[in-house]
C-alpha cells in the first residue's frame, strides 16, 4: 500500500455494520515503539490510577510517537472519508485495564451519549481502539453489536444479541461508529490489557477535550487543525472568505 491507501473495506464496513477491523494497521516496530513509551507512562507521574484501570490523557503531550500516530496518512484518509475534512480530535488516551475488572455496561460514545434526541444521517464521531497487548474474550476485549449504530438510541439490554468480540493482535485497529453499542468485557486473565483510544468528531461538533497550548504537537497545519488550535478558512458557497 502507498501511504494514503488503506483496506478498501474499512469505510464500507463502518457505514454498514458500525465498525471495521484493520489488521496490521501498525507494523511491528511501530507498535513496539509505542509499547515502550506506554510502559514508561504507566509507571510515571502522568498516570491516573483508578480502582479498575489506569489512564493517561492527552497522549500527544507525551512523545513524538504519539504525534506520529495522529499524523498517520492512511488514518487521516479514512477519517476524511468518514467524518469529512477538518475533523477534530476529541480524546486521545491510554487505557490499561487491570485483571479482574468486571464487565462494563453497554453504552454508546460521544456525542451520542450526550443527546436527548439522537440525530440520524451522519456518523458524527468515531472511536478507534489500538491494542498494545493481545485482545481476546478471556481478557475482556471490546464487545460490540453489529449494525446497532443505525438505531441511534441508548443500548437496551433486552435487545442485545449477536454481539462480537474484537479479537486482535497488537497493532490492529478497531474503527467504530460512536453510536455503535459496545462494552468492555471481563478481564479474567492475570495480566492487564492495554490500548490507545482515539476519538474523533466532525468539524462542527465540539470535542470532549479543549485545544492545547502551543507545543511540539503543533508541528504542521494539519495537526493544528486536528487539535482545534486553528480553524480552516470559512467559505461562502465554497469560496474562502
Amino acid at each position: 500500500m502507498t501511504l494514503l491507501e488503506y483496506p478498501a473495506h474499512i469505510s464500507a464496513d463502518v457505514r454498514a455494520q458500525g465498525y471495521a477491523i484493520w489488521p496490521g494497521f501498525l507494523t511491528g516496530p511501530a507498535t513496539a515503539r509505542l509499547q515502550d513509551h506506554v510502559n514508561r507512562l504507566v509507571s510515571g507521574v502522568h498516570a491516573n490510577h483508578y480502582p479498575k484501570s489506569t489512564r493517561v490523557w492527552d497522549l500527544f503531550r507525551h512523545g513524538e510517537p504519539f504525534v506520529d500516530l495522529l499524523a498517520t496518512p492512511s488514518l487521516t484518509a479514512v477519517l476524511d472519508e468518514l467524518l469529512g475534512e477538518h475533523h477534530l480530535l476529541s480524546d486521545f488516551s491510554l487505557n490499561v485495564v487491570h485483571p479482574q475488572q468486571p464487565v462494563d455496561g453497554w453504552h454508546i460514545d460521544y456525542p451520542y451519549n450526550e443527546m436527548s434526541a439522537p440525530v440520524s444521517g451522519s456518523l458524527l464521531g468515531l472511536q478507534c481502539v489500538l491494542p498494545l497487548s493481545p485482545f481476546h474474550a478471556a481478557n475482556g476485549a471490546t464487545e460490540l453489536v453489529p449494525s446497532s449504530h443505525t438505531r441511534k438510541s441508548p443500548p437496551d439490554p433486552q435487545q442485545i444479541n449477536g454481539q462480537v468480540v474484537f479479537d486482535a493482535e497488537p497493532g490492529s485497529l478497531l474503527v467504530m461508529a460512536a453510536a455503535t453499542w459496545h462494552r468492555s468485557g471481563f478481564n479474567g486473565s492475570p495480566h492487564p490489557r492495554s490500548a490507545i483510544l482515539l476519538s474523533f468528531v466532525e468539524r462542527w461538533v465540539r470535542p470532549m477535550s479543549d485545544p492545547p497550548e502551543e507545543g511540539p504537537w503543533a508541528r504542521t497545519g494539519a495537526l493544528r487543525t486536528l487539535l482545534g488550535m486553528q480553524r480552516p478558512p470559512e467559505t461562502i458557497n465554497g469560496v474562502p472568505i
